[in-house]
């Protein structure tokens, strides 16, 4: 599984919720989510997680993840990626394919 694989992509895409929240942001299975930290945002595609506490996201590290966590480390080695605020809204914006992402970052945007 390459990192331009769809395998790769499809299982990085995404955000992880708990039924509870996905009850509290009222979504339907057409909705998109728009994660959003002090650091930057995405739109990313959701599942649901019936082993996740309500309150908790679980967002695999990859491109998208990286647009919403510092890359500050803590010294040690990997982002800190844990106790993040973030505000998560319902969106129809369409998630970006991984190419762009790429390019945003290239762009430093």
């Amino acid at each position: 599984m390459g990192k331009l694989s769809k395998s790769y992509v499809e299982s990085v895409n995404h955000v992880q919720l708990s039924p509870d929240d996905i009850k509290e942001l009222a979504l339907e299975n057409t909705h998109n989510l728009r994660i959003s930290t002090e650091i930057g945002s995405v739109t990313v595609y959701w599942f649901e997680d019936k082993g996740l506490d309500a309150g908790m996201v679980f967002f695999p590290y990859g491109p998208w993840a990286n647009q919403v966590f510092s890359s500050t480390t803590g010294s040690t080695g990997m982002p800190i990626m844990k106790g993040i605020p973030a505000t998560i809204m319902p969106t129809d914006d369409k998630v970006q394919a991984l190419e762009e992402i790429v390019e945003k970052i290239r762009s430093g945007g």
